[in-house]
């Protein structure tokens, strides 16, 4: 796997992502399912995961520390205080967007093939930072099948066909 190829992986779902929030308001993302989270926090779980991966490209997270503490994984599921407005969280999703495809563009195979860093080599992000954006991109699109889920919940038909 090379850059290329995680462009086309992050550009793929940024788009189903933005598919599947299409139509939906702020309201309609707080909406709780029988059990978990909502697709607001959903969305800023993802949004918080891309600013991991924009440490390990040299970008800056487009989260603060505390946008992102109610989107942390093991927070309380149910719990819709502190959660962003969804055109915030659309906007960083878009901004995170914007710094991470050329950053990823611009990664030699070289570059990728190197050890992913201390303090944030550990499981499941051992390896090759192309191993570890791998499995970050794989932790997205299974949240982004939530959305999709979610998105149903709240009343909307799916986007994806």
């Amino acid at each position: 796997m090379n850059a290329g190829d995680l462009v086309k992986m992050y550009e793929f779902s940024f788009g189903a992502i933005n598919r599947n929030l299409d139509g939906l308001s702020h309201t309609e993302s707080v909406v709780l399912p029988p059990s978990g989270n909502c697709l607001n926090w959903v969305l800023g779980h993802v949004v918080s995961a891309r600013g991991f991966l924009l440490t390990l490209t040299g970008g800056t997270p487009v989260l603060t520390a505390a946008q992102a503490e109610p989107y942390k994984r093991g927070s309380s599921s149910g719990m819709i205080d502190g959660l962003l407005d969804l055109a915030t969280l659309r906007g960083l999703l878009s901004d995170s967007q914007q710094q991470l495809i050329p950053a990823l563009a611009a990664m030699s195979d070289e570059a990728l093939a190197r050890a992913v860093p201390e303090p944030y080599n550990r499981p499941p992000l051992t390896g090759s930072l192309v191993e570890a954006f791998s499995r970050l991109h794989y932790h997205e699109s299974y949240h982004n099948g939530q959305i999709g889920l979610l998105r149903r919940i709240a009343g909307k038909e799916g986007a994806i066909r």
